[in-house]
């Protein structure tokens, strides 16, 4: 098995949005498992919205059928 590369830290984000709006970093636990982090900071707007983005992520993850997720931080304003 070859180690998937790790995804950027959790400080890199370049798709920021409003600062005033609360957002979550969702992580990919398989990946996390395998020695890599990968996720994506979502905007925490409606569940149906947020769950679309954690599919999202899962179904870019490093590792193949990734299902597992958690929420390792939020933020209204980031201090980075």
């Amino acid at each position: 098995m070859t180690r998937p590369e790790p995804s950027a830290p959790l400080a890199a984000d370049p798709a920021r949005t409003s600062p005033d709006r609360p957002r979550i970093y969702v992580a990919c636990l398989a990946a996390y498992n395998h020695g890599c982090l990968h996720g994506r900071w979502i905007d925490a707007t409606t569940p149906g919205e947020i769950m679309a983005e954690v599919r999202a992520m899962l179904a870019a993850s490093p590792i193949p059928d990734a299902e597992e997720w958690a929420i390792h931080g939020a933020t209204r304003k980031s201090h980075l």
